[in-house]
């Protein structure tokens, strides 16, 4: 084990008190950034260009490769704590430390009291950096101490710092407080994640979290006679991992709710594709945010390896904190399994999906997903409409970004008779959807809405949107089995018969009749009538 006093002076020592301190700055400078990062890691060309930003990539790596030597000849016989490859640079947390309490031993009016007291590289990029954390720690020496000492394996939930930025009116303030509210909620129904807010506020670049995680920023600018809000999602170095641009009125009033939902989502959308995809740049370790993410991204690919695949991701991501809203999931993907492939047999784990439903809804009774599904499962299994109904409503009243809710709660009112009310939610479940990976599955309701209206055109379009964005999506196929058949249009019926017969070879029309058969909302509305005929 080797530790590095990080107030005062810098100082490496060994298990003995060895001093294994390196003369070259340059080489105290990679390990004060390796100490400061998340898990201890950085990529090679982050600290190229925070040691050596006046010099080309070759070269940089070439200067980083020398020093990494020097390094490990400093560190002699604890040279293997040092590790590299071709992308990361990192030290082994199970045998680095950061030397504790030593802030509290310092007085305020030591000169060594500052951060990496004697680290002056000379650097724009480097000085940047030194000079932020800095500023970052000298509010609270004690934290980082803490932190470390209390974490030695460093927590595993993700962090979220949703930032307003620039001078506001009060309508664009009161605009980005909703956007920050609804998108939290959001985020908390689905995983445990910390999530901070700050307002009026200019966030110190390069500040780490507390915990791995990202920044979200939302700024407002006037470009009458419309408002743009401008959001960003950054790594906390201040790397872009997403930015994008909304225009609204001239103040996004309340009359344009809808299109404030529809941006939450899409930010929604847009962290948890964050997470899911930049877990190397982040430097995440597994934890249940990251297992729950994949899972539910899986679950959306729906055939038969995705959908198992999901079910274990969820259920580690439960092992590593009990959430019911993951059980949720689980129901709800079994119901999906079953909606696609008539089974869900082939999940390795033999619960089912009512005992899930109910379970999720019993420890969270708050939690909008556990409704929304649970809304869901009471309809399909023959429960009480009313209830699902109650259910379904609470759901998207506790989310109202949550896509897939606001898609149940369409069913439920089509066959309680709220036609109108089911297609107005298809469609704002639609919008919600944006680009998602649930945008099929959403579609698919929309064109359920649009039949039972008889709104035959817009179903088949749905449907058709369905299966252009999820090819192997069979519930839309089936709908446009009885909706290309009550058009007359033998040459469309014929197509998706094909489909559907190279998917389940024993497919015939007479199917879509049987009570076992999963169009159990098909069975309900007029469209059925083209089946019987």
């Amino acid at each position: 084990m080797i530790s590095l006093r990080i107030y005062g002076r810098f100082r490496l020592t060994g298990k003995s008190g060895e001093d294994l301190t390196p003369k070259s700055l340059k080489a105290r400078g990679v390990l004060a950034m390796l100490a400061l990062a998340p898990d201890y890691c950085r990529a090679r060309e982050w600290l190229q260009d925070k040691l050596w930003s006046d010099r080309d990539s070759k070269q940089g790596s070439e200067s980083l490769r020398q020093t990494l030597t020097i390094i490990r000849r400093a560190l002699d016989q604890y040279a293997y704590v040092l590790r590299s490859d071709r992308e990361k640079v990192s030290l082994d947390e199970r045998r680095f430390a950061i030397e504790p309490a030593q802030a509290g031993s310092l007085s305020r009016d030591e000169p060594d009291y500052e951060l990496f007291s004697d680290l002056n590289i000379r650097d724009r990029e480097f000085e940047h950096w030194i000079r932020n954390q800095r500023l970052t720690l000298a509010s609270s020496p004690r934290r980082i101490d803490e932190y470390y000492s209390s974490n030695p394996r460093r927590p595993t939930r993700l962090a979220i710092f949703f930032r307003q930025e620039g001078i506001l009116d009060d309508h664009s303030e009161n605009t980005i407080r909703t956007l920050f509210s609804l998108t939290t909620a959001s985020l908390l129904d689905f995983s445990d994640f910390q999530i901070f807010h700050e307002f009026g506020l200019m966030p110190v670049a390069g500040q780490p979290p507390p915990t791995h995680g990202i920044v979200v920023s939302i700024a407002a600018v006037s470009a009458l006679p419309r408002s743009l809000l401008c959001a960003a999602i950054r790594h906390p170095d201040g790397r872009i991992f997403w930015t994008k641009t909304f225009a609204g009125n001239e103040s996004f009033a309340a009359s344009e709710a809808e299109l404030i939902f529809a941006i939450g989502a899409e930010i929604l959308e847009a962290v948890l594709g964050v997470f899911r995809t930049r877990t190397e740049d982040l430097c995440i370790l597994d934890c249940a945010a990251i297992f729950a993410n994949r899972g539910r991204s899986l679950l959306f690919q729906i055939d038969r390896n995705s959908l198992a695949a999901a079910d274990r991701q969820l259920q580690l991501a439960y092992e590593f904190e009990p959430a019911p809203q993951y059980l949720a999931w689980r129901s709800f993907l079994r119901n999906l399994a079953n909606f696609q492939h008539r089974t869900s047999s082939f999940i390795d784990d033999p619960i089912d999906i009512e005992t899930l439903a109910r379970e999720a809804i019993h420890q969270a009774p708050c939690s909008a997903i556990a409704l929304g599904v649970g809304a869901h499962i009471e309809y399909l299994s023959g429960g009480s409409l009313r209830n699902s109904l109650l259910l379904g409503r609470r759901a998207v009243g506790f989310d109202p970004l949550n896509a897939i809710n606001h898609a149940i709660l369409s069913n439920t009112e089509l066959v309680t008779g709220n036609l109108v009310e089911s297609r107005r939610l298809a469609l704002v479940a639609l919008d919600l959807a944006g680009s998602g990976n649930h945008r099929s599955f959403v579609e698919f309701f929309c064109c359920m809405s649009a039949a039972a209206l008889g709104d035959y055109q817009a179903a088949i379009d749905h449907a058709e949107a369905a299966l252009f964005l999820r090819p192997g999506f069979r519930a839309p196929l089936r709908y446009l089995v009885a909706l290309y058949k009550h058009a007359g249009r033998s040459t469309d019926f014929q197509r998706v018969m094909t489909r559907m017969r190279a998917v389940e070879p024993d497919f015939h029309i007479g199917r879509l009749l049987h009570h076992d058969y999963p169009v159990t909302t098909l069975r309900r509305i007029r469209l059925i009538e083209a089946v019987s005929n």
